[in-house]
C-alpha cells in the first residue's frame, strides 16, 4: 500500500522543522558558551626581555664609589674648617749657600760634573765638612770650597741660608710654633701683618732670642747674644708688617720660638 502523498509532505514538514531546531539550538550553544579569551597577564609574556623592563638596582649593586662620596663629603668639610683655622705660612724665598757633608757611606766623592759615569772622581771629602755651593741643580751641588766640583745634595745636611717667609695670623690668634736652623751663615726673617694697638709676644725655646722690626724699619728689640732673654711682649703702635729675624754668623745652629698677637 503507497502513502499518501499529503503524509509524505507532512513528514517532510515536519523533518524539516526537526533540522532546523537542531541548527538553531546548535548555534545559540556556540554564541552563549564562548571560549574563555587568553590572559594577557607577564607570565606569558616573550621569553626575551625588553629595555623597558629591566630591573632597577638594587642597593647592594650600587657603585662603591657613591657610597663612598657620601661618607667623605662631611670629612673634608671638617678638614677644610680646620685648614681655615690655622696660620697661612709661605716661603717667599729660600737660597742654599751652605751644606754639611754626610754621607752614610763617608767619604763623600766631589766629581767634575753633576753625574756618577766616567771617572769624574777628583777628590773626598769627610763627614762634617762644611762646603759653600756655588748653584744647585738636579740633586747635585756644585761646591766652592773646601774642593771645587759636584756633589750629591741627597748626602749633605743643608737649609736656607737666605729665607724669607710670610705668616698669616688665624682669626682666633692662636701662637705660632716656629722651628729652623742655620747650617753656616745666613738669615731668616719672618713677616706677619698686624693692626695698630695690637699686643705681639714672643717666647724662645732655643738659640739665640730673635730681632723685631715695626714697618718703618724701627727696631723694637736686638739681638740677645748671651741669650738670657726667654719672652718679650709689648703694643704695637704701627699698622703694617713687622718682622722677627734671626742671623747667623758661624757654623750655623738650631732655633725655636713661638709668636702670638692679640
Amino acid at each position: 500500500m503507497k502513502p499518501n502523498a499529503s503524509v509524505l509532505a507532512v513528514a517532510g514538514a515536519i523533518s524539516l522543522a526537526a533540522l532546523a531546531g537542531l541548527t538553531v539550538a546548535c548555534s545559540q550553544s556556540s554564541v552563549t558558551e564562548p571560549p574563555e579569551p587568553i590572559s594577557a597577564s607577564p607570565l606569558t609574556a616573550p621569553a626575551s626581555p625588553s629595555p623597558s623592563l629591566s630591573p632597577s638596582p638594587s642597593p647592594a649593586s650600587t657603585p662603591k664609589t657613591m657610597i663612598q662620596k657620601q661618607t667623605t663629603e662631611p670629612a673634608n668639610q671638617t678638614a677644610s674648617d680646620n685648614r681655615t683655622s690655622a696660620a697661612n705660612r709661605t716661603v717667599e724665598s729660600c737660597v742654599v749657600k751652605m751644606a754639611l757633608v754626610n754621607d752614610p757611606e763617608p767619604p763623600l766623592n766631589v766629581r767634575s760634573a753633576p753625574t756618577t759615569e766616567g771617572d769624574n772622581v777628583v777628590g773626598q771629602l769627610k763627614n762634617g765638612t762644611l762646603v759653600t755651593i756655588a748653584s744647585d741643580q738636579n740633586g747635585w751641588l756644585q761646591i766652592k770650597t773646601p774642593l771645587k766640583g759636584w756633589i750629591s745634595k741627597r748626602q749633605t745636611t743643608n737649609s736656607c741660608n737666605e729665607k724669607v717667609e710670610r705668616i698669616s695670623l688665624s682669626d682666633a690668634n692662636d701662637p705660632v710654633q716656629v722651628a729652623d736652623r742655620f747650617v753656616g751663615t745666613g738669615s731668616h726673617r719672618y713677616i706677619f701683618p698686624v693692626e695698630q694697638g695690637q699686643t705681639l709676644t714672643i717666647n724662645r725655646d732655643r738659640g739665640p732670642f730673635p730681632m723685631i722690626t715695626a714697618p718703618d724699619g724701627t727696631m723694637l728689640l736686638g739681638h740677645e747674644k748671651d741669650d738670657r732673654r726667654s719672652t718679650w711682649s709689648g703694643p704695637l703702635t704701627q699698622t703694617g708688617d713687622y718682622a722677627i729675624e734671626l742671623e747667623s754668623n758661624f757654623k750655623g745652629y738650631r732655633y725655636a720660638f713661638s709668636m702670638e698677637v692679640k
